[in-house]
Formats: C-alpha cells, sequence, structure tokens
C-alpha cells in the first residue's frame, strides 16, 4: 500500500506542476504577447517552456526545501500526506485555470500542505515558515508597486524623444523582461510541486527541480493558451515602457523571494507591478471585472484548498486505514 501511495504522491506533483506550468503562461509571456512582441501564443509557450527549466534546475532547491521540510518536519510527511496536499493543489489549479481565474499556486501548495498536516495531527511551523509566507505574500504585490512605479518613471527618461530605433530596442527588453520572467518561474514556483520528493527523500533539491521544470515546461505547451490570452488581452492595458517597467518589477520581486526560499505569486507580482507602472503615469491600468476576480480567487482559492486537503486526507485515512 505505501509503495502505491508513493507512487500515487509522485503523480500528484507531477500533476500539480503540469497545473502550475499551464497557469502561469499569462503571468510570464502575457505582456509581449498583448503588446503584439511575440505574435504567436505557440512561441510563447516555447519560450516559457525553456526558460522555466532553466530557472527550475538551477534556482529552485531553496523553495524545494522550504516547501518540503519547512512548513512541517519532513519525518512527519508521510506519502498519503504528500499525495492528498499535491492533488489537492493540483485539481484548485486546473479548475482556476479552466475558468481563466490566475491564482497563486505558492499559497494553494502551502495550504494544502497546512490541511493535510492539520488532519495527521502533524505540527506546523506556525511562528516560522507560515508567518514568513504570509510577510511574504503580503509584501510581494508592495514591493512589485513600488518597483513598477520607480522602473516606469525610469524607463519614461530614457526612452524621451527615442526614436523608431529606440522603441524596437525597447520591445526587446519586454521580450527579455517576460523570459526573465518565465525563468523566476521555474526558480519560484518548482518547489511547490516537487518539494515533497524532497520532504519524503526521493530526490535531491536539484534534480527534483529539474523534473518540475520538465512539467511545468509540458504545462505551458498544452494548456498554456487561455491564462496567455486572458492576461495578455483581457486584464492589462499599457505601452512598451510601462510594460518594460511592471515586467522587471514583477520578476525582481518573485526572484528575491525565491532566493530567500519563499515561494510566492507571480500574478500578484504582476499585478503589484502593473499597479505601479500605472500609478507612475496617474492611470489606472487594471480592468476593473478582471482584477475583481483575481483578488476573490487570491482569498478564496487557498482556504479551500487547505479545506479540501483536511478532509481529503480524513476520508482516505478513514477508507485505507493508512497515515
Amino acid at each position: 500500500m505505501e509503495h502505491a501511495l508513493t507512487i500515487g504522491m509522485v503523480l500528484s506533483g507531477l500533476f500539480f506542476g503540469w497545473t502550475i506550468g499551464s497557469h502561469y503562461t499569462g503571468a510570464t509571456m502575457g505582456m509581449a504577447y498583448g503588446a503584439g512582441v511575440i505574435k504567436k501564443p505557440i512561441t510563447a509557450c516555447l519560450l516559457i517552456a525553456f526558460f522555466v527549466i532553466l530557472g527550475a534546475t538551477f534556482e529552485s532547491h531553496n523553495v524545494v526545501q522550504t516547501v518540503g521540510t519547512g512548513i512541517i518536519r519532513g519525518e512527519d510527511m508521510t506519502p498519503l500526506g504528500a499525495m492528498v496536499m499535491m492533488f489537492t493543489a493540483a485539481m484548485v489549479t486546473a479548475a482556476n485555470t479552466w475558468f481563466k481565474w490566475p491564482v497563486s499556486t505558492s499559497q494553494l501548495a502551502c495550504f494544502s500542505v497546512v490541511g493535510s498536516a492539520l488532519a495527521m495531527g502533524a505540527p506546523v511551523f506556525w511562528k516560522t515558515t507560515i508567518v514568513f509566507l504570509f510577510v511574504t505574500w503580503i509584501g510581494t504585490p508592495i514591493m512589485s508597486a513600488l518597483l513598477g512605479f520607480l522602473l516606469t518613471r525610469l524607463t519614461d527618461r530614457v526612452m524621451k524623444n527615442c526614436s523608431a530605433r529606440g522603441t524596437k530596442c525597447l520591445q526587446w527588453a519586454l521580450l527579455a523582461g517576460c523570459c526573465y520572467a518565465a525563468y523566476t518561474l521555474g526558480a519560484n514556483n518548482t518547489g511547490n510541486a516537487v518539494g515533497v520528493f524532497y520532504g519524503l527523500k526521493l530526490l535531491t533539491p536539484m534534480k527534483a527541480g529539474f523534473i518540475g521544470g520538465i512539467v511545468m515546461a509540458i504545462g505551458a505547451l498544452t494548456w498554456g493558451k487561455p491564462i496567455l490570452e486572458k492576461v495578455g488581452k483581457g486584464i492589462v492595458q499599457l505601452d512598451l515602457n510601462m510594460g518594460v517597467g511592471a515586467k522587471l518589477a514583477q520578476s525582481i520581486t518573485a526572484h528575491t523571494a525565491a532566493f530567500i526560499g519563499y515561494p510566492t505569486s507571480m500574478n500578484q507580482a504582476l499585478i503589484g507591478g502593473v499597479a505601479g507602472a500605472g500609478g507612475a503615469r496617474g492611470l489606472k491600468t487594471l480592468n476593473r471585472k478582471a482584477l475583481a476576480e483575481i483578488v476573490f480567487s487570491w482569498f478564496f482559492t487557498p482556504v479551500l484548498a487547505g479545506i479540501v486537503s483536511f478532509c481529503l486526507y480524513k476520508l482516505l485515512h478513514f477508507i485505507l486505514k493508512v497515515q
């Protein structure tokens, strides 16, 4: 039974990685696609796939360790608990992708871990990891907004009275920023899906990150278009200067969080960066209806993930009679 549960956990983690890759296409490459710098969705998804594998392989280890052993002790992680954690997060992420609601997979993953941990009776590191995760999640859109404001002002100053050649360079800068965001996605979010592999001592952080990057790349390529269209053409309206400022703000903020080992939301960082870029011009750059959907999903879906994870673990524990 334990062997079957371990297989189920691995499949659930890979499924979650696949949903993460598909879900964050808009947050990484949506601006370049919406601005017409990238003409075809498949081109955007191919770029995401390449850079997400790089980020996942070489810079996801800190987040892998946080999710794998930072929320609950590694010795308290069981195959059933890990399977429930990953399966819950994957299903909730897939549902949000289906409805085209950008959500935080980092919050989903962490709340799923907490839900299962409470069901198992395992101690949760509330005062250390969870507190810092909350600080990171709250600080992400704020810091990204500040950076978006400053970087947009800086870009406006640099590009003042620029020629057509300067505009072309700015388009390449936006594309580079989107590729950086895809790299950051790999570094920041891969651990959400494969951290439990490390927690159960199945893989090293780098190997777990590489495998997570591969399935995220597959997710972007196979089901990435809906969110790419939603974010690229339905949520934000930016010119090139603002796009560069917002995209760099998003990527720098999320990359910093990944570096210190606390996964955060690429979508929340994006919204913060866009709001800051708009503030630099005194403009309202967000579609209010779409933003309301996003804010609702940010608060509702992590709580839902925690409740589902708790209940699902209790149900399977009762049926299978295993921890």
